[in-house]
């Protein structure tokens, strides 16, 4: 009976320390009629998420964090090329970033007629609380806007800090 008890509690705490993952809403960078001449469905968008939500879910679900909330950023390009930024508060740890980039890596990306399409999802670990942040701002994005022409350009923005 006690050994029983001792596997419950165990159990019990390897649970309590596992960080919870929660995902909620899209950001879109690009208006409706710009995602349309891109051809972005709604319905393929949809599974997308969901896919890499799951993904993103079942990497941290042993992981124990501090609880952060922010947005992971995702940009796509026509010839097939992703990437991604955290921008969360606090920083999730770089290790954790750079899994959560190789996901998205290993995802196969929308199709995107021409340009890049670029969306946000809002992201909080081992926390109820999501972001307030209306918009994510990733940090290498900050020092990128004062070097461009229009830093309201989403495309010139994404292009400008597009990792090589």
């Amino acid at each position: 009976m006690k050994a029983l008890l001792a596997a419950i509690l165990l159990c019990l705490s390897t649970l309590a320390s596992a960080a919870v993952t929660r995902f909620d809403s899209l950001v879109f960078f690009q208006s409706e009629t710009v995602l349309q001449e891109k051809g972005i469905n709604k319905e393929t968008l949809g599974r997308y998420s969901r896919n890499l939500q799951s993904n993103i879910y079942r990497l941290l679900k042993n992981v124990t964090l501090p609880p952060s909330s922010g947005y992971l950023v995702i940009a796509m390009r026509s010839d097939g090329a992703v990437t991604s930024w955290l921008d969360m508060q606090p920083k999730v740890h770089e290790f954790y970033d750079n899994q959560i980039y190789d996901i998205v890596q290993k995802m196969i990306p929308l199709n995107i007629n021409k340009g890049i399409f670029v969306f946000a999802i809002k992201i909080a670990i081992d926390t109820p609380v999501f972001t307030k942040k209306p918009m994510p701002e990733p940090p290498d994005w900050v020092a990128a806007k004062k070097k461009i022409s229009n830093p309201s350009d989403i495309e010139e923005l994404v292009l400008s800090v597009w990792p090589e």
